[in-house]
């Protein structure tokens, strides 16, 4: 029987900021488009549509 159940809302519990944008930065490499990280880093929580 479960009798605790913890979920983050994304920034809740954990800060994932930095580790969004080193993903953003590694898919922009792919395509070789390298944007400093502290630019994708500043652009996070506008959404994936704005970003780009």
């Amino acid at each position: 029987m479960i009798d605790t159940l913890v979920f983050d809302v994304d920034g809740t519990l954990v800060d994932t900021n930095y580790q969004h944008a080193v993903s953003w930065f590694r898919a922009f490499q792919r395509f070789d488009i390298t944007p400093p990280l502290w630019r994708i880093h500043r652009a996070i929580g506008m959404g994936g549509d704005q970003l780009v």
